[in-house]
């Protein structure tokens, strides 16, 4: 039996990752486990999604900033309470949870969630990608189970790491639940949202991963052809500055909105033509599988990894090569305007059923217990 669960990440920022890991704490202490999320900083934006963690969840704030700063804390919390199991979510948090439960010498089982693709995601070179490879293949092998959110992300982190051990699985992230078609419904205003306008609509970090600039030009190629459309980017991130230099280069100013980040950007799904998503690189886009699920048309870059499995070979939407510029613009035109793709309902749903929060839940679970 699971009386006593920690989730460990680095903050509650507004990523996916940290929104998943939320999620699955909250189905946890709702079931009427005992759950600690333990954060190494929450101040400003780091704190963006704190409302939405259940009341009833312990929230244990560290204060001390960077992830590598909280392996003796941690390792003193692991001494003071005994957890069933520890649940650590990004590569140098994943470390940092290893050495610090070693340290504490824990009898929690460890399991270690990688939500990104490696070969992509890490920027390292030489002396820093030997070390970060060395810790990887010292601390992993000590999990129970390393969760990757997709077949993508498994293969990536395998070959990237040169990681021999079998204790890799595929859990998609929770990303659909009865409270998200909630959300679906709420009303949303926005200039944009008028009938002679087709809204494209973007949501995500403003960060080079995302390739908004990618999009925008896109976007501009498309807009002249059919002055109606409008793109809306909901997000916020380093890169605003640089993308509303952008915009504004290339006259766009009327027609392209970055409204900032929205705690409810499915909302949009029922006002916009198309979603679209343009990233270089993910480990599995939840938004991209909400959008599917809200039955919005959708065009994605087919980035390492997730677009692939999400939208089944394309049979749900329409894939496109990273940074095709023509190409992009081509479907996003086909989408709209031309012949989309023809499926039959029933499949999606029951496509979209491994992303629902009970069928993630209850792998979890069964792993947390398997391994307790």
């Amino acid at each position: 039996m699971l009386n006593k669960i920690m989730f460990f990440l680095p903050t509650l920022g507004g990523g996916g990752a940290e929104r998943t890991v939320i999620q699955l704490a909250n189905n946890l202490v709702q079931q009427g486990r005992a759950v600690d999320v333990v954060v190494c900083d929450i101040t400003g934006i780091k704190g963006t999604l704190l409302p939405e963690v259940d009341p009833q969840i312990q929230l244990i704030d560290l204060s001390c900033g960077r992830v590598a700063n909280a392996i003796f804390p941690l390792k003193k919390r692991l001494q003071a309470v005994d957890y069933d199991v520890l649940v650590a979510t990004q590569t140098h948090t994943n470390i940092i949870a290893a050495l610090a439960k070693r340290l504490a010498k824990s009898q929690a089982r460890l399991i270690l969630r990688e939500v990104s693709t490696p070969s992509k995601n890490m920027k390292l070179q030489g002396m820093a990608k030997w070390l970060l490879k060395t810790l990887v293949n010292m601390s992993y092998p000590s999990a129970s189970q390393v969760v990757c959110v997709s077949q993508g992300v498994m293969e990536d982190f395998r070959e990237y790491y040169a990681y021999r051990k079998d204790n890799l699985v595929t859990i998609y992230n929770p990303v659909i639940d009865d409270a998200y078609f909630e959300k679906l419904q709420v009303p949303v205003e926005h200039r944009f949202f008028q009938p002679e306008n087709k809204v494209i609509l973007a949501v995500g970090r403003l960060t080079e991963a995302k390739n908004f600039g990618f999009l925008i030009r896109a976007f501009h190629a498309l807009h002249q052809q059919h002055p109606e459309t409008r793109l809306i980017i909901l997000g916020e991130g380093e890169l605003r500055a640089e993308f509303e230099s952008l915009i504004q280069e290339l006259g766009l100013s009327e027609v392209v909105d970055l409204p900032g980040f929205d705690p409810n950007p499915y909302a949009y799904f029922k006002y916009a033509e198309l979603f679209v998503l343009s990233s270089n690189w993910e480990g599995l886009p939840g938004v991209l599988i909400q959008a599917l699920a809200s039955k919005i048309k959708v065009v994605s870059t087919n980035c390492p990894s997730g677009p692939m499995e999400i939208l089944d070979h394309a049979k749900f939407g329409l894939l496109v090569q990273c940074n095709d510029q023509a190409g992009m613009t081509a479907a996003m035109q086909q989408a709209i305007f031309g012949d989309y793709v023809h499926y039959d309902e029933t499949e999606l749903t029951a496509h979209c059923l491994q992303f629902h929060k009970h069928t993630v839940q209850q792998r979890y679970l069964e792993l947390m217990e398997s391994s307790a």
